[in-house]
């Protein structure tokens, strides 16, 4: 899996885009649903204060997707699933997923992680900064709906040029199939070198009914 970049540019209004450095905003994009690696989505912001976490399903499809316009749209992290979130908004019709994180740390170092229900998802979604979404939100909620009309919003999935080839291999501990291949491939991995980086990393789901 190559590594890349994924950020967020405010574009218009300039009463949003300047509270931001040269109006971007950090993001970490998921390790489910679809990446469009390389491309660029342009889109509006919408934002339900009604339903901030996304956790319910949205009625009907609500959003009508035109060619140069993409609905993105925020929530808040917690009381439900990643997976379900970004889920209940490709039901809905948006094309971006945006979660704002719950705590003040480093979006690069979190990983939107699947439950293991998201394999049939085809949006990108990413994780934004506490402080950023946050400013995201208190503009949406004090704005016009002439200021929310003018909203245009770059989304990028940047690819860093690089002669390494870098790429993780997810697994659980408890996946014969996964172990299997990473002893079959070990041989491999060394034959490529220093041409690589691989990375094997575990994935945890938290136990609820746990002590």
């Amino acid at each position: 899996m190559t590594v890349i970049d994924a950020r967020l540019t405010i574009l218009s209004p300039s009463s949003l885009a300047s509270q931001f450095k040269d109006g971007k905003i950090k993001a970490n994009y998921a390790n489910f649903g679809f990446i469009p690696y390389g491309q660029t989505i342009m889109g509006k912001i919408h934002y339900d204060p009604d339903d901030p976490n996304a956790c319910k399903e949205f009625p009907d499809e609500i959003f009508n997707r035109t060619e140069d316009v993409s609905p993105f749209f925020l929530a808040n992290r917690g009381t439900c699933s990643f997976v379900q979130k970004v889920r209940n908004m490709e039901n809905a019709g948006v094309a971006v997923s945006i979660i704002i994180d719950n705590r003040n740390e480093l979006v690069d170092e979190i990983l939107m992680s699947d439950d293991g229900t998201g394999g049939g998802i085809r949006i990108p979604s990413m994780l934004i900064g506490k402080k950023d979404g946050d400013k995201l939100v208190s503009w949406y909620e004090r704005a016009t709906e002439e200021e929310k009309e003018q909203i245009v919003i770059m989304c990028e999935f940047i690819m860093p040029e690089n002669d390494i080839v870098k790429y993780d291999f997810w697994f659980t501990s408890s996946s014969d199939r996964a172990l299997n291949f990473l002893e079959d491939f070990s041989s491999m991995n060394k034959k490529l070198g220093n041409l690589v980086q691989f990375t094997p990393r575990y994935v945890f789901w938290e136990c609820m009914n746990c002590d």
